[in-house]
């Protein structure tokens, strides 16, 4: 992941969920590893930001999927 896409990552991390990471609309479409590892880096930042409570990991990966997945859907649309 480049450092664009990791900056887009923990920027959308630390946004309501409501809000959609962001990414340059130039960027090819990402899928498989590339959005497995952007998916683990935006669960990462969510569990950062509770100061890694314990409990929260499923949630953390279906809030970061939702953002990664927001992401995508929306750089496709470009």
């Amino acid at each position: 992941m480049n450092i664009g896409t990791q900056s887009a990552v923990k920027e959308g991390a630390q946004q309501s969920g409501k809000n959609a990471l962001k990414l340059n609309p130039t960027t090819a479409p990402i899928m498989g590893e590339a959005r497995h590892k952007m998916i683990a880096e935006t669960a990462y930042f969510l569990a950062e930001q509770r100061g890694f409570a314990g409990g929260h990991v499923l949630k953390d990966w279906l809030e970061a999927e939702n953002q990664v997945n927001t992401l995508l859907t929306k750089q496709n649309d470009f």
